[in-house]
């Protein structure tokens, strides 16, 4: 990839990230001051709402199955993939 390309997309994310950013305004501005649900998150990325989706399904079964396995590991590796899907929220 050239620099002009990624100059080029990393332009194209902006102007879209500005767009979810301009939805969340009308959002709020239309509902009031409340909380942002999941479903006007910014960014709507197929992949980033994928990803977002497959960590919640996930993080459930480890939460499901903590009772069962009582692991360490599994516990550790549920908080971090929590801490993830904080982050990209």
């Amino acid at each position: 990839m050239t620099a002009y390309e990624l100059l080029t997309r990393n332009l194209e994310d902006i102007r879209a990230m500005l767009e979810d950013h301009g939805c969340l305004l009308n959002c709020l501005k239309e509902e009031g001051d409340t909380p942002v649900l999941l479903s006007h998150s910014v960014s709507g990325c197929p992949y980033k709402q994928r990803l977002r989706e497959t960590l919640l399904e996930t993080i459930q079964a480890l939460e499901e199955s903590r009772k069962a396995f009582k692991s360490k590991q599994l516990e550790a590796l549920r908080k971090k993939l929590i801490g993830v899907l904080a982050e990209i929220a």
